[in-house]
């Protein structure tokens, strides 16, 4: 049985070996998740091109066929370029037996229409929310189309044969599923939890030096991450707590929108922006230097860095967008936007280090429910399901 991936997903390709990598997770291992149940596995995404891959995943693996667009950049170019990718969707969509959709992504949106007329069954996973992602992605332009977005995501996720949802219950809410077949299941790829993380994160809390650590993760050039949020909340901080505190940065993107907000709210001096970090060790690494991870999105699914800030015990206050408060306690959620809770809360986790030392102790137990075998249990019955429709 074979089977067909569709999503937007900017995949990039090494100029010198012309080999495949990605910067999120639909790396060369993920693929596993569907070999399990398929022959072989043919991607439909985007790619473009870099000399430098080194800070990036391969995306390659036997039996996966990557049919990727290499002039569609996102944006209006889906519309413009419609025809074309139209084509090539109905020409794979014609050879695979299921059609696998993740969404948000435009890409998908067109696939699904297409099968929805022609009665042709797919699979949906939602991962995160058209409105908030196309809202507040940028400007006027993504602002139009976020209805459409929305509303064409909703009847897709609808009429799919079976759908699988990162979070547990608010895409649930929002793009309701007519499937007989549900499930849901965090994308993060968390093998194992060290258990000596916790006694060192509390042995990090006590003896707190006198410099407090914040940092964050994500691409620095996209402005739904919050960035803006956090600088004016440490701006506008007491003086004497807004001096203990150092901002750092992971992420890679062009810096300049980072380093003009840096600027305007007048932290060059305690805010650094380190570039990308490669998944998994380096990661963690960082997530250990940290006194306070924070993530102020205006958009997101179940954010997976999250989760793993979670399981290295370290302390986070977030954004109540999506499926985030399934994670943290509701006392250290702020509504997207709002930098005078995310100012209170800072303020009083630096004064309060026994509420620094159970946050710690609850994110740390609370990780382990993201662990990959638990998370992958749930898929393998999940596909297994699917497959059994397909083949009666």
């Amino acid at each position: 049985m074979k089977a067909l991936f569709i999503h937007d997903h900017p995949f990039i390709k090494n100029n010198k070996t012309g080999k495949l990598y990605t910067s999120g997770n639909l790396n060369s291992e993920l693929w596993n998740r569907y070999l399990k149940h398929f022959s072989s596995i043919t991607v439909i995404g985007r790619c473009k091109s870099e000399d430098d891959t080194s800070r990036y995943h391969l995306a390659e693996k036997e039996n996966v066929t990557f049919k990727l667009f290499y002039d569609v950049k996102g944006g209006s170019d889906y519309f413009k370029k419609r025809n074309k990718i139209e084509i090539k969707l109905k020409e794979e969509i014609s050879k695979h037996d299921i059609v696998i959709l993740r969404f948000p992504a435009t890409i998908s949106i067109f696939a699904a229409q297409y099968c929805i007329k022609n009665k042709i069954p797919y699979v949906a996973e939602v991962v995160g929310c058209s409105w908030d992602c196309t809202w507040n992605y940028g400007g006027l332009g993504t602002k139009i189309i976020a209805p459409y977005s929305y509303f064409q995501m909703k009847k897709a996720v609808k009429n799919a044969i079976a759908s699988i949802y990162v979070t547990n219950f608010f895409l649930q809410k929002r793009y309701p599923s007519n499937a007989e077949i549900k499930a849901y299941a965090s994308n993060v790829i968390l093998k194992e939890v060290d258990e000596t993380a916790l006694t060192k994160r509390l042995n990090k809390i006590e003896h707190n030096s006198k410099v407090f650590h914040v940092g964050i993760i994500g691409n620095i050039a996209v402005k739904y991450k919050g960035y803006d949020v956090l600088l004016e909340a440490v701006n506008k901080l007491p003086s004497e707590i807004r001096s203990k505190i150092k901002i750092s940065f992971v992420g890679g993107g062009n810096p300049d929108y980072l380093k003009d907000l840096i600027k305007i709210n007048n932290l060059g001096d305690q805010a650094q922006i380190l570039g990308k970090y490669k998944a998994g060790k380096e990661i963690f690494n960082f997530l250990d230097t940290l006194d306070l991870y924070i993530h102020p999105s205006r958009q997101e699914g179940l954010p997976r860095v999250v989760i793993e800030a979670m399981s290295r015990a370290c302390p986070v206050l977030a954004s109540s967008v999506a499926g985030t408060p399934e994670l943290i306690h509701e006392n250290f959620i702020h509504k997207p936007g709002d930098s005078l809770k995310l100012l209170n809360d800072i303020k009083f986790l630096i004064e309060n280090k026994s509420e620094l030392n159970q946050m710690a102790k609850d994110n740390f137990a609370n990780s382990k429910e993201y662990l990959f075998e638990k998370l992958e249990a749930r898929r393998e019955l999940f596909f297994k399901q699917v497959t059994k429709i397909i083949e009666e």
